[in-house]
């Protein structure tokens, strides 16, 4: 058995339709096609205007472009590897948004400190006039 990977890409950032929870397939009436939409930000595949913010990605179906986009279809074994490479992309990222947090923490404390000395309050980055 094979299993469909949709992908979609929205500006620079692509992912696999179903990784984010806000992330709905759903069959346009009017076509009878399958159409895409991030219900948080409620941009999509489909069409209201010229411009599509979102596209679908992958190979396309022949070289002329006429379909669009072809359908991925992968075996267990490979969406398996597909998952483990996204929880370790994940994870990296994660930890490179850690390291920049703490960072950030320090460099606070370290300004409120300079701060204390002189008996100036925080303003939390807000200016002072």
């Amino acid at each position: 058995m094979r299993i469909p990977i949709i992908r979609v890409k929205d500006g620079n950032y692509e992912h696999i339709v179903g990784t984010n929870s806000h992330d709905v397939l759903y069959v346009d009436e009017q076509s009878g096609g399958i159409q895409y939409m991030n219900m948080q930000s409620c941009e999509g595949t489909k069409r209201f205007n010229k411009e599509m913010s979102v596209r679908f990605v992958g190979e396309p179906m022949k070289e002329d472009d006429v379909f669009g986009p072809e359908v991925e279809f992968v075996t267990v074994e490979e969406l398996i590897e597909i998952a483990l490479q996204q929880m370790k992309d994940g994870t990296e990222a994660k930890l490179k948004l850690h390291t920049a947090v703490k960072k950030y923490m320090e460099e606070k404390a370290i300004c409120q400190k300079k701060l204390e000395k002189d008996n100036i309050l925080d303003s939390g980055g807000a200016l002072l006039f």
